[in-house]
């Protein structure tokens, strides 16, 4: 579907000398793991922040998250972010500590505006479906620090799955069926907590979409405009 969305602001975290991480133990671990993997720039870290709180990550992107997504990245330009920062530390969880991914900056270029690092990782995972996707959000870092950005073409068949693959050394087939293991459990868990209860129907091209809630303003057919086209606004049938 397609509507008029509301402009939010994005509002990272303050900047702090080391990553801001709003995760488990174990997720820091990957990071710095895939990280040294990666040979990715200590001077990086002190922009980098990762969370595991769907509302969190998107109040830092200004950006909606689909609830069947299981890890997103976000580059967030210098002209997006806060004005000016501060040292601190946000929260009660740890920042990943290691010797070797320590970022050493003058503490004066943490009031200056700079890119950010934005991650989301799924906490419902298996363990090994989370260590991918550290590593597979880690890639996407990585190409936008070499100005190399990748969209993906087909997740699970493309250059990106293959680098996931190279790094983390799983079959390219296991890492398709972790990622099909994971979105089918997410389907099934959002179909068990908010029921489809409504079909809406474009009038054009018959294409159905179903929802747990009526939408709340007029949205249209996607796959006929991909923007807002009162042409193709869609019905409700059910």
């Amino acid at each position: 579907m397609a509507a008029a969305r509301k402009a939010r602001t994005p509002a990272p975290p303050l900047q702090q000398v080391g990553p801001i991480v709003h995760a488990s133990d174990t997720i820091g671990d990957w990071l710095t793991h895939y990280w040294q993997k990666l040979n990715l720039p200590a001077q990086e870290l002190s922009k980098l922040a990762i969370t595991q709180d769907r509302q969190e990550y998107m109040r830092w992107t200004g950006k909606r998250l689909n609830v069947m997504v299981l890890g997103c990245y976000c580059y967030l330009p210098a002209s997006h972010s806060h004005n000016s920062y501060t040292i601190t530390q946000t929260r009660a969880r740890k920042p990943v500590r290691s010797q070797v991914l320590s970022a050493f900056e003058d503490t004066l270029h943490l009031h200056l505006p700079v890119h950010r690092h934005l991650i989301f990782i799924e906490p419902d995972m298996q363990p090994q479906s989370i260590e991918v996707t550290v590593a597979h959000e880690l890639i996407h870092l990585a190409d936008r620090v070499n100005g190399t950005p990748r969209r993906h073409r087909h997740h699970g068949y493309d250059s990106i799955a293959a680098d996931e693959a190279a790094i983390t050394g799983y079959g390219l087939e296991e890492l398709r069926r972790l990622l099909h293991e994971e979105s089918t459990r997410r389907e099934a868990m959002r179909h068990k907590q908010r029921p489809i209860r409504y079909l809406y129907v474009c009038p054009n091209c018959g294409n159905q979409y179903p929802r747990t809630r009526r939408y709340s303003r007029a949205v249209s057919c996607s796959k006929c405009d991909k923007t807002y086209n009162p042409r193709f606004q869609l019905l409700l049938r059910a």
